[in-house]
Parts: C-alpha cells; structure tokens; sequence
C-alpha cells in the first residue's frame, strides 16, 4: 500500500519529501511499518522496499525514482555474507553505494539497531566496513543516550560527531499487535493455572538472547507456583536441543519451540505475569517496549537502552550481567511485588512513546540534513 501511495504521487506534482526506507524487517518486526504510516500522517512520500541485487541502494533509487533521503536499518545485511572474501566485496560495494548516493545528493541516514550482526559471522570485516560507512552517512539515530555512546566508542567516532546522532526513543507497539484475550483465557488456551506466576520468554531463540542461562537459573528458583513459559523457534538445531534437553529437567517449564505468528502473541503475553529478557548483549529495547506494551513489568540486564527504558522497582528489576545470582535475585523480587502495578506502570509508559512523535523527531532529522529545518536537540 504503502509503495503504491508513493508510484501515484511521483507521477503527479507532489512536492512532499521522499523517503526510502530499507531494507524490511519482515512481518515479524512491523516497526518499519509502523514509522512509515506514522511518516505519511505527516504527509511524506515514503516507501519500505527490500534490498536485492549486488547494488540493492541504486537500484532502490532507480526503481522509486530519486528520493531526498534513504533511511537505513540493520546495514549488516549490505556488508556480512558467509564467506570473508564475499564480505570484502560487499563491503567495499556498500562504500561505493554510499559514495554515489553522497555524488547525487540524497541523504543517508541510519538508525542503529545493532552495533553489529549479531551470529558475528565476520566481525572484524563488519566493524571495519562499517567504520567506513558511517563516516558517509549524514546522520544517526539510536534510542537511548547509552546507543549514543556505544556507537561513539565503538566507531571510534571523534567527539563533533555527536552532533550528527539524535536520540528518538523507540516507540510502542499499543496497536501494532492484537490484544483481545484476558489473562484467564489466554491461560486456558497455554494450559496454565490462574494462580501461578507466570514468567515468560517470547521470540526468536539466538544464541546472544539467554535462554539456556535462563532455564540454568530457573531450575535453581524453588520456589511453587512459579512457571516459566519460552516461546520462540530457535536459530538452530543444537540450540534447540539444549533446550529441550534443560527443560525436561523441570515439569515447571513449558516450551512452544516455534514460530509464534503476530496473531498468536496475545496468548503468551497475556498469560504472563513477566517478561523476561536474558540477553547477554542488547544495545536497543523493542522486546522490552513489546512487554510494555502489553502491560507486562520486565526482568533485564543493565545493558543498553533497557536499562534507561525500565525504572528499578517501578517497571520492572534489572540486574547485573556480570552478578552469577543477578538474573535469580531479579525472579526473587518480581515474585513478591505487585506485578500487575509494575505492568500498568509500564503501560502508561508506553502510551507516551507513540509514533507520532517519533515520526516528528525523525522528520526534524531529515529536514536538518536537507538544510531546511531546526536543528534536533534531543536527549532520550
């Protein structure tokens, strides 16, 4: 919908910014779709296209004629393949691609979802290309001021760079998922029993997101009517197996080990009591701003944009990565609070990150860099 919008304005005499946003997250992110719908309230041009092809950036611009700015998400897509002399090509392709881009004018903005892939299937190369690239970009946006700072330092960025990052915190997701079902039904459908305390993991199961150190802690939390509930398809087989192999050790652990569509993430959100987000690296906060959303506290680790999004004691209870006991205190706590406080707390949180604002924010962005708007000032 969205593309045709933006073919029947190009070919009449809309003078309304053009924007090209890629490539897509898929069906199961719908964050890109959500900032475009937001974008085109504000009265953009805007398209979100894949990347194909060996020059996925021009052929973009080809095909949705010249836009004023191209906005870019998770680049590792454009650099990282499976071998190390693929990436070297892609790598100085991506450069190349934003050379031409800067020689035709169009504006380059990234927003920084992760400072690296995170399978790190070649990160020396990633991080050297995109070392490179973000010195071509004409602007960044992170969520929070802690992204600001990791892609400093880990850019090796001088200090006036900062001037060309803008924190716009991620938005929520109130809407942007069904949310129909009470806890008690929702339950029903899981098999849970109304009384219990109900901890949750739901998403894609990667190797950087926890989940064996999660059951590794759970078996030690004795402690009765207490659930733990993973939903999510692993990345692998032998993660998979893991698992499984962890679970069985514990009758109070209930696995889904799949692909949980859009429509079905009601049921397990709803069903919980906590969201909890193991993650041993995490540099932005959709998963935790998903919780929220639904009106869920959050267990986290002081890490990234987490750690600035939920309030200790108020939207959740954050730990220590390093603390071996950091992840089972945090259960410990959430068990006697007042989980369904800490929830709506949460919620109305949520309800202040709408994508109005951030589509505002990000259109001041783009004005800055086209030289005809004020300049951001914003802090998270």
């Amino acid at each position: 919908m969205l593309s045709l919008l933006f073919k029947q304005r190009q070919r009449g005499e809309d003078n309304s910014m053009r924007i090209i946003i890629l490539p897509t997250a898929g069906k199961a992110n719908p964050y890109q779709v959500e900032l475009a719908r937001a974008l085109e309230s504000c009265g953009a041009m805007v398209v979100v296209t894949d990347a194909k092809g060996r020059f996925p950036l021009l052929r973009a611009v080809r095909a949705w004629h010249k836009p004023n700015i191209i906005h870019l998400h998770w680049t590792h897509s454009f650099i990282v393949a499976n071998t190390r002399m693929k990436t070297i090509a892609k790598g100085i392709r991506f450069l190349v691609e934003l050379a031409l881009l800067k020689a035709k004018r169009i504006k380059v903005i990234w927003t920084v979802h992760n400072l690296l892939e995170h399978e790190k299937r070649h990160p020396f190369l990633e991080l050297f290309f995109t070392r490179l690239a973000v010195r071509l970009y004409d602007h960044i946006i992170v969520h929070c001021c802690s992204a600001r700072e990791a892609v400093m330092k880990t850019y090796h960025l001088p200090h006036w760079f900062r001037n060309k990052i803008t924190v716009i915190p991620h938005p929520n997701y109130i809407g942007s998922y069904e949310n129909s079902i009470s806890q008690a039904e929702a339950r029903q459908r899981l098999g849970l029993a109304e009384k219990e305390i109900v901890f949750l993991y739901i998403g894609q199961i990667r190797p950087y997101k926890g989940v064996p150190y999660l059951l590794d802690v759970f078996l030690k939390f004795n402690v009765p009517r207490v659930r733990l509930v993973v939903a999510g398809k692993p990345s692998s087989n032998q993660l998979q197996r893991e698992i499984e192999r962890k679970a069985k050790q514990d009758p109070r652990v209930l696995l889904r080990l799949e692909f949980i569509p859009a429509e079905e993430l009601q049921v397990y959100l709803n069903a919980a009591d906590v969201v909890v987000l193991p993650y041993k690296d995490i540099l932005t906060s959709g998963a935790a701003v998903l919780a929220m959303s639904f009106g869920k506290p959050v267990i986290a680790p002081k890490l990234g944009c987490v750690a600035e999004l939920i309030e200790e004691g108020v939207g959740g209870f954050l730990y220590d990565p390093e603390d071996e006991d950091g992840l089972l205190n945090a259960m410990r706590k959430a068990i006697t609070a007042n989980l369904r406080a800490l929830g709506e707390y949460n919620l109305q949180k949520a309800r202040e990150l709408d994508w109005l604002r951030a589509a505002k924010a990000t259109l001041e962005v783009y004005q800055r860099c086209l030289g005809c708007g004020a300049q951001p000032n914003r802090e998270g």
